[in-house]
């Protein structure tokens, strides 16, 4: 009898050593799964956190793009003012006066015809005539004294010799009024001063 009692003893010392063998598999499994573990909380914020942080920082970019456009023209606008008034300005003091409208330009070198009348209405007739005849220019009428008016015009010598032939017609079917029609082809740089109506009044 006393053999089954050693052997039962020997036998329970082996089972009470074999739980804290088990006891540390367990403890030493557990802190390596834990280890394992993700914060995928901590990482879904901070995706969030840089998403916003993108969108506010493309936004902020169109607003100041919008707001550079929308400067742009008004700066234009203000620069072509600007420039508009300073050429206005400048070009303001350079301004010349105009030559006066009653004294034609006299071009050395071009033909003058004239033709002299007896009165004033044989002398409007010659104008005439000669304006529709041919491209010239009246340059002057002037009153000569004891009822004599000259007329004369000016251009080129065919176009200066076809109009004072088609006025002093004019002027020979009007009574008794041509009184001498001539033309000079290129008259002297001397003689042009001579050539400017003097506005006189009608003489007596």
């Amino acid at each position: 009898m006393p053999k089954p009692s050693s052997s039962s003893s020997s036998d329970s010392p082996s089972l009470t050593t074999a739980k804290p063998a088990g006891s540390e598999v367990a403890k030493k499994v557990l802190p390596a799964k834990a280890t394992q573990t993700v914060d995928v909380s901590a990482s879904t914020s901070s995706l969030s956190g840089s998403k916003s942080t993108t969108r506010r920082s493309a936004a902020t970019g169109r607003t100041s793009a919008s707001r550079a456009t929308a400067a742009t023209p008004a700066s234009r606008g203000g620069k072509s003012a600007a420039g508009s008034s300073g050429s206005g300005s400048a070009s303001g003091g350079a301004i010349k006066p105009p030559a006066s409208s009653s004294v034609p330009s006299f071009v050395q070198g071009i033909a003058l015809g004239m033709i002299e009348t007896r009165g004033m209405v044989p002398a409007i007739e010659a104008a005439d005539a000669m304006t529709k005849a041919a491209e010239v220019n009246l340059i002057s009428r002037e009153y000569v004294g004891g009822g004599y008016v000259t007329v004369m015009v000016r251009g080129e010598t065919g176009a200066v010799n076809a109009a004072v032939r088609a006025g002093a017609d004019a002027c020979e079917r009007v009574g008794d009024g041509l009184v001498a029609a001539h033309i000079i082809a290129r008259p002297h740089q001397e003689v042009e001063p001579a050539l400017r109506p003097t506005h006189a009044k009608r003489r007596s």
